[in-house]
Formats: structure tokens, sequence, C-alpha cells
């Protein structure tokens, strides 16, 4: 596939000078340029596995198609990240993809990429304006409910009616998804007045997990149930879990109920050892995937990604529905729930990520 309706000589000049090409003095060379099919992907942080996990899927789906791939890490500094996106402008990219740290503050980025006409495919965190060709995010409210359901639906089981006391080490609220996870959460528990609530921050930080698990189970030492937005602070209250003497399997007197959400290989670890009850996952293989999937088969060849039902067997969630959203056409990936029964299916990112990819989780 190429992109060259829009290329001027400059242009091709500045596709060669990016390439590392010297100067363009033979055909083919000059070929080589006009035939150069580059995108990129701008991310918000490497901090977390799931971010890692969500770039080399990127990566690997646009080297896939043979097409050139460079990342950008902006380190959760908003303006890094539109000072990157300016800069790849500069190399006349045939389409980005981006997780944006901000919402807003992407808007501007997306519509200067609109005004020369090269596709934006966003992912995981929604844009707030722009005309973006492709969005794969997830549903953070509709993901804190689940979690607070599989947790209802284990004290009812224990209690014989919906009752206990149930922590929420919830993340930093700037955040949009950890925010969205905490308010369908509290909206789900709020509908159960015998369920004491302890919604209590932590900023999504392990050391804050452990210290807050710690002293609520010295405050509330029957504690019945816990959870965090992210698995990879939670290794936090698991130590806090541990040092009380109540990291105890599904079943075993004194096991304190455990649902999070995303679904990362140590989640899946827990689940199939039988400490963890349950997990809500999101799936960072399928946002990068499907994206890239959709600028090739569309936006780059100046179509608009059709509005319908997306079907892909490969994934654990296999159907979901790309909608007219906000900025454009969206595809809402279902949160689906992990337990026991299905710990070990193999199209769980997780699994993927850390047995096929073989990429440590750290």
């Amino acid at each position: 596939m190429t992109n060259v309706n829009n290329l001027s000589r400059r242009g091709l000049l500045k596709a060669g000078a990016a390439l590392g090409v010297g100067a363009m003095v033979g055909g083919s060379n000059s070929a080589f340029a006009a035939d150069r099919v580059f995108v990129p992907y701008s991310n918000k942080s490497l901090d977390y596995y799931f971010f890692v996990i969500q770039e080399e899927a990127v990566k690997r789906a646009v080297q896939a198609n043979s097409w050139e791939f460079q990342a950008t890490n902006a380190n959760f500094d908003n303006t890094r990240q539109l000072e990157q996106w300016q800069s790849l402008m500069l190399s006349d990219p045939s389409a980005i993809i981006s997780d944006p740290i901000d919402s807003q503050a992407i808007v501007s980025a997306i519509r200067r990429y609109n005004q020369k006409g090269i596709p934006v495919g966003i992912i995981d965190t929604p844009a707030d304006g722009g005309d973006v060709a492709i969005t794969v995010s997830f549903d953070n409210y509709l993901g804190g409910q689940m979690a607070a359901q599989e947790i209802i639906k284990r004290l009812t089981a224990k209690y014989g009616s919906p009752k206990g006391t149930v922590l929420n080490c919830f993340g930093a609220l700037q955040s949009v998804a950890w925010r969205l996870r905490k308010e369908g959460m509290d909206a789900e528990f709020a509908k159960y007045p015998e369920i004491k609530y302890l919604a209590r921050p932590t900023e999504g930080a392990l050391d804050q997990m452990l210290a807050v698990t710690l002293s609520t189970l010295s405050e509330f030492p029957d504690l019945d149930a816990v959870h965090a937005p992210s698995d990879s602070p939670s290794r936090g209250i698991v130590t806090a879990l541990q040092q009380k003497g109540r990291w105890k399997k599904v079943g075993e007197e004194g096991h304190v109920i455990f649902v999070n959400i995303d679904g990362e290989p140590v989640a899946l670890k827990w689940i199939q050892d039988g400490f963890m009850d349950a997990c809500v996952s999101q799936d960072p293989i399928a946002y990068g995937q499907i994206a890239v999937e959709m600028l090739g088969k569309y936006a780059m060849k100046k179509e608009a990604v059709p509005i319908g039902p997306y079907e892909n067997k490969k994934y654990f969630w296999e159907k979901g529905e790309i909608v007219a959203g906000k900025t454009g056409p969206t595809l809402i990936i279902p949160p689906f729930i992990i337990d026991k029964s299905n710990s070990a299916d193999p199209r769980h990112w997780g699994a993927i990520a850390e047995i096929e990819w073989k990429i440590p989780y750290t």
C-alpha cells in the first residue's frame, strides 16, 4: 500500500531524511521514498506493563504490513506528547496512532493532522474532539460496575444476602480510566446499603495500596473484600494480606474476596493459583491490532471505517460493535470476566504477552 497522493517533492525529501537516506540522486531512492508507509505510535508511558504491551501490539501489527514504525514515550508529560506529535508530523507519516495522556489537550494536535489529511487512530483513552479515523477503547465505567457485581455475588454467597465490608483502593482521579472505574463501582455499591463500602485513595501506587490495606485491616480485621482498579499496583494489597495472614485461597477460612480490573499476567496467575476470585479484563493487544487494521483497510485508503458489528474469534471477547462516536467510528471492546473457569484460555492478552511474545512481567 502506498500513500503518495499528497507527497510533494519536499515531502519526499523529508521522508528520505527521516529514513536516514542520503542525497536522493538515484531513481531507486526516489521510488523507495514514494512507496514509504510510516505509521508511528505516540505512547503516554512505559511505566506500566499494560502500556508496554499496547505499544508492542501496535509495533507488531505495523511491521506485519512491512510499514515503518517508530514509537515515542511522553512519560505522562502532556506537553512532551504534544511536541512529539508535532515532530512526528514533520516526517510525513501515513497515519498516526496514540494513547493520549489528556483527552482534551490532544484535540489541537489531532486537528493539525486533520488539516494535512493524515489519518489518526486513538486507543485506550478517547479524545474529546477532532476527526479520529478509529478509536478503540474500553468502557471503564462498566468495568467498575462489573467488578462490583462480582464482589457482590460472592458476598451474597458467603452471607446469604449482599452484606459485608469492602475496600476499594481507588487510583488517581486525574486518570479518566481510573475515575470512571471508581464511579462505576461507587454507583453499584450504592444500591446495597448493608454493604460497608470503603473507597480510599491510593493514587494507584503500590506502596500506598500496601499502607491503605494494612490500616484498613487493622480497623476492620474481618474485611470481606478488596479491589484495585489495576493489577500491577495491587501487589501492595497482596503484600498486606500476606502480612496479616489473610492471603488465603478461595474457599479457605479467612479468604478475602479479591477482584481487580485489567487482566495482567499476574492476575491470571493469582486466579489459577486460587487466591484471586476474578478480574475484569480489557485487551490492549486488540486495541493496537484493530487500530492498525482499520487504518490500513480504510482510513489510509481515504475511506471511512464502517459502522457495524466487528467480529474476530482470535480475541477472547470475539464480538464488538463499531459505533458513531463523538470523534468518529469507535469500537468499545466489551469488558469481560476472567475467573477460574476461563483463566487458562490462551487468547487472554496477559497469556499472549508473557507466553507467546515472551515479554517478562515485572
